[in-house]
């Protein structure tokens, strides 16, 4: 569980905690990894602002952000040679919302040697951030973004903090192109990376500017999910073996909540005790919540115990699935937690969620209960 939790402390945060160094997030990625003449205009104004130097040749390790709609090339004196620089590509904070998001996350290890950590390795891996973008759809200015930022953050989460409101206003223009345009904020410079790091993350920081005058854009790869309507129809069985076809399991109940979480994913865990709530609150009204362990496969029992474990943990009575030989295709998923609503026979409805979010799977539920009704 030590491992579970020390990953999801960057990998996999609250989305609407923006803290003063990256917007955090509620999912855990799966991945590790010609312009107009207004949009030239404003992207000089935001190289004069930031005083971002003249570009020079590449080092040949770029990075890509896609959801995002972003990449760049780091410079020829910023070579990594010992870390390594996770592309934490968040994408849309809100299904539609056309609203995403990326950073830049720089580790004191190799990408190999983050994949294959084990217990023993909690807490040796430190990270440092640079920048943050926000990619904006539908021509919004900067003002305008701060607004539906800061109202999409209170719809999700109820509230938003002066933290998250002061971090919104670090937000500058950086590139205007057709009807998205992108924003940059900056985190402060880590200093705590051990020795042998910290002048290679320097290097990185440091040459900021120069990322940025030479950066990439391209329009968004915007998430979608499965298409409202698609009938989900597989056979599998649940965490103790028990034969589950999904006709049966539908029919059941008005509605059935599919959460697809996994065993590294800390968000998934943390929203367990109020999926439980749900689950019990709603059972009355014919909905049902059932699980699904993205990692855990028929036919590879690797995690199977753990997550046997983390379901005893947090007191889940309602079932959970092992995954079904290409349940994406059904259940598009680039993230977890991500949310599905199914109708009683079979065919998804409404809109999926994507993040841990308690608060939106029970409005969600309501307004799809009075369709039904």
């Amino acid at each position: 569980m030590k491992k579970i939790f020390y990953k999801s402390i960057m990998i996999c945060i609250s989305l609407m905690l923006i803290t003063s160094m990256v917007f955090a997030f509620t999912s855990c990625s799966k991945d590790s990894e010609e312009s107009s003449e207004p949009a030239e205009e404003q992207t000089n104004a935001a190289a004069e602002e930031s005083e971002i130097v003249q570009e020079s040749i590449g080092s040949g390790q770029t990075y890509d952000f896609p959801q995002c709609g972003f990449g760049f090339e780091l410079p020829e004196n910023v070579k990594l040679t010992k870390g390594f620089i996770e592309a934490k590509d968040i994408g849309e904070i809100k299904y539609n919302g056309r609203l995403s998001y990326a950073y830049p996350v720089y580790w004191n290890c190799t990408e190999e040697e983050f994949k294959n950590q084990t217990d023993a390795d909690v807490g040796k891996s430190v990270a440092g951030g640079s920048f943050t973008i926000i990619c904006a759809g539908g021509g919004r200015d900067l003002e305008t973004m701060k607004k539906d930022f800061t109202e999409q953050i209170i719809q999700e989460s109820g509230e938003i903090s002066e933290e998250q409101i002061a971090f919104l206003n670090q937000f500058k223009l950086l590139h205007q192109e057709g009807e998205y345009t992108w924003f940059y904020a900056m985190a402060p410079k880590a200093d705590n990376l051990p020795e042998g790091y910290q002048e290679e993350f320097n290097a990185f920081y440091d040459a900021t500017d120069e990322i940025l005058k030479n950066m990439r854009f391209y329009e968004p790869q915007i998430w979608r999910g499965s298409e409202d309507g698609t009938v989900i129809s597989f056979e599998t069985t649940d965490l103790d073996g028990n034969a589950v076809k999904s006709e049966e399991l539908f029919s059941q109940s008005k509605i059935t909540m599919i959460n697809i979480w996994g065993t590294y994913c800390g968000p998934c865990i943390e929203e367990m005790p109020g999926l439980e709530e749900l689950y019990k609150d709603y059972a009355e009204k014919g909905v049902n919540v059932v699980g699904v362990v993205g990692d855990v496969p028929v036919g590879n029992d690797k995690k199977l115990q753990a997550a046997k474990d983390i379901v005893g943990e947090n007191g889940m009575t309602f079932t959970n699935l092992r995954a079904w030989d290409g349940y994406k295709d059904q259940l598009a998923c680039r993230a977890t937690p991500t949310t599905y609503f199914i109708d009683s026979q079979g065919r998804l409805i409404g809109d999926p969620v994507l993040g841990a979010n308690l608060l939106k799977y029970r409005k969600s539920l309501d307004e799809l209960l009075e369709t039904i009704q």
